[in-house]
């Protein structure tokens, strides 16, 4: 049900198991950053044409554009509209990611909590565009590769 919800599929139908299934081994397989790509795909059902942002995200072009075109006809029946605005309600632009915590928490240490306070607003909305924090949203910088993160962060 979740994944549906992720996929803006407004019912069940035969065959979305498969069609889940097949992405999210695409995903895996091609390291593809998994909240970029939801939220990405969330914005190509709106567009579907000339938007090439959740192609970008593999270097198997064919593989993606295969399961996008498979996409596209589950979604024929449904408004690319309503249902892009569907996604971006159930597919969030901001998680915590590692190096936005250990970054909260370095300043936090030196008192400064301004970023933590930052976090707390973009997380209580994490749906939300926040114009002007894009940089939550994207990927990881080269740095945070060698993070390792305890329970007990």
């Amino acid at each position: 049900m979740r994944m549906r919800a992720k996929l803006g599929l407004a019912d069940a139908q035969a065959g979305d198991g498969d069609l889940i299934e097949s992405i999210l081994r695409l995903l895996a397989q091609q390291r593809v950053d998994y909240s970029i790509f939801w939220r990405r795909l969330s914005h190509w059902v709106a567009a579907r044409t000339g938007n090439d942002s959740v192609r970008d995200l593999f270097l198997d072009r064919s593989a993606i554009d295969a399961w996008l075109q498979r996409y596209a006809v589950r979604l024929a029946a449904q408004d690319p509209a309503a249902t892009s605005q569907t996604m971006l309600r159930t597919n969030p632009k901001f998680v915590l990611r590692n190096h936005l915590a250990e970054t909260a928490i370095r300043k936090a240490q030196s008192m400064d909590f301004s970023e933590v306070a930052t976090l707390l607003a973009l997380l209580e909305a994490p749906f939300d565009e926040h114009p002007g924090y894009d940089a939550y949203a994207s990927f990881p910088p080269d740095w945070a590769s060698s993070l390792e993160i305890s329970c007990s962060s």
